[in-house]
């Protein structure tokens, strides 16, 4: 039986944060604290691939963003640390995005057609309706597109009748879902400021983490069962692992995604005892897990527009959404590699559940399945031409991960679980002064599903703990 004063669980971005601010606080030392991963390797969902690629740029499979740029702290204390130059290793992707659709030749007229700012007013819409009225019940996105239509239909020209409702689903290429699973209520996002791509790779973050750390991070090490504030052995908490291994521990920080926290049962899940006070079960349930995934596509000729940033290929007007997705159902997200690494002829294609189950499942289908949608990109004089590798990521088939990141569907209530998990709030969760503490992207309200976000619950985790080890 191991002891330790701190025992994480997953190795993560939120994870090696919190080793990290334990560490650097004096107050323990690295052979106080123990990081227990269940996969081979560490960063969670940053995954950055540097050697699949025939072109000889990286990718990140994961997170690829500093959103929030204003006040994203991972970007910051990179900067900081001289492990990012913005100037080099960034690009911001935010020239306005080229839009193409099924029935039209060529992109979309968007700026002269004004489609850009009703999308704008729609989103608006979204926040002054259910600012009015707490009570107004939750809808779909799709649902909220077309009352917004009917509402303001006399204010609307043919065009912006035509595709704003299908524009409007590029939130479905943000969280994960598909638009008539999205909840209108949590959809309008406040961003501080700008997104800064990372050229990088942000696999750039984990490893100088892991560099500083000199605690003990343990690979396929994955927690079975938490014994909480048990009254025999020298230690408040015992952390089980699958080997039958067991660690005494003062305080746990459990950093694994929502998707395994929801979990009951199954070879991946964590068995609490006591179990989880009932309104911390409902909690966790009460938010649901996306499906973000990306198809990479490499070419040996750039045969589409090289001097535009993202590229957007809306949905058909009419949509089936059978059992299989078929192109053209789902709108798709692109980012145009030939302007982030100028002349690499390749395309990094956004999806969403259920193309992306789909695709993850069946990754010989990723080019048949893109490929009626992405010719029309072509400017060339030649057919569009097969790609000569492709990526597909494997998120959603990952038992680990079972996903993307946190996602707010109709009906969820995505305040919920930050109430009972971000241990900022007394009497809810496992109590204000639990040594049980809990961080990850779904367990902050700023930054919530992005790096950031899980670098900073991390971070406010282990401040806790080193205040509370202080009393």
């Amino acid at each position: 039986m191991l002891s330790k004063l701190v025992t994480i669980i997953g190795a993560g971005i939120s994870g090696l944060k919190a080793a990290h601010v334990l560490q650097e606080s004096g107050q323990f030392s690295p052979d106080d604290i123990i990081v227990l991963e269940a996969q081979d390797r560490v960063g969670g969902r940053i995954k950055t691939d540097r050697t699949s690629s025939k072109l000889g740029v990286p990718y990140d499979l994961g997170a690829a963003w500093f959103h929030d740029a204003l006040t994203n702290s991972v970007l910051y204390d990179s900067i900081d640390n001289g492990t990012f130059d913005p100037r080099q290793d960034g690009y911001f992707d935010d020239k306005d995005i080229q839009v193409y659709a099924l029935e039209h030749e060529g992109p979309l007229d968007a700026s002269n057609w004004k489609l850009t700012r009703v999308v704008e007013d729609m989103e608006k819409f979204m926040e002054i309706y259910y600012m009015s009225s707490l009570d107004k019940k939750d809808m779909s996105l799709d649902a909220f597109a077309k009352v917004y239509m009917e509402k303001y239909r006399t204010f609307l020209t043919t065009q912006q009748l035509k595709y704003c409702s299908r524009l409007l689903r590029y939130f479905e290429l943000w969280f994960g879902i598909p638009s008539y699973e999205i909840s209108a209520k949590y959809a309008p996002m406040d961003h501080q400021g700008r997104n800064l791509y990372d050229k990088k790779g942000h696999g750039f973050v984990v490893d100088h983490l892991v560099s500083e750390l000199k605690c003990n991070i343990s690979k396929l090490h994955q927690v079975t069962k938490i014994q909480r504030n048990v009254k025999e052995g020298p230690r408040n908490h015992k952390v089980e692992l699958s080997n039958g291994h067991i660690i005494d521990t003062d305080y746990v920080v459990v950093t694994v995604p929502l998707s395994i926290l929801k979990l009951q049962d199954g070879p991946q899940a964590i068995t609490w005892e006591p179990p989880l006070p009932k309104p911390m079960r409902e909690a966790i349930d009460s938010i649901s897990m996306g499906a973000l995934g990306k198809v990479i596509l490499e070419f040996d000729m750039i045969w589409w527009d090289k001097t535009q940033d993202r590229l957007e290929i809306v949905a058909d007007e009419v949509s089936s959404h059978g059992l299989v997705p078929k192109s053209w159902e789902y709108p798709i997200y692109i980012i145009n590699y030939a302007r982030v690494f100028p002349g690499t002829a390749s395309l990094v294609v956004l999806t969403q559940s259920p193309v992306t189950e789909y695709l993850e499942a069946h990754p010989q289908q990723a080019w048949p399945y893109m490929q009626p949608m992405l010719s029309k990109l072509n400017v060339s004089s030649f057919s569009v031409p097969d790609p000569i590798n492709v990526i597909v990521t494997d998120w959603t088939k990952n038992p680990f991960s079972r996903g993307a990141y946190s996602a707010v569907k109709t009906g969820d209530s995505p305040d919920d679980i930050i109430i009972h998990l971000s241990g900022e709030n007394d009497g809810v969760g496992l109590g204000l002064n639990s040594t049980i503490r809990f961080a990850g992207e779904h367990t902050i309200a700023d930054g919530g599903g992005c790096i950031h976000g899980a670098y900073d619950s991390g971070k406010r985790a282990a401040e806790w703990i080193v205040e509370d080890s202080k009393r």
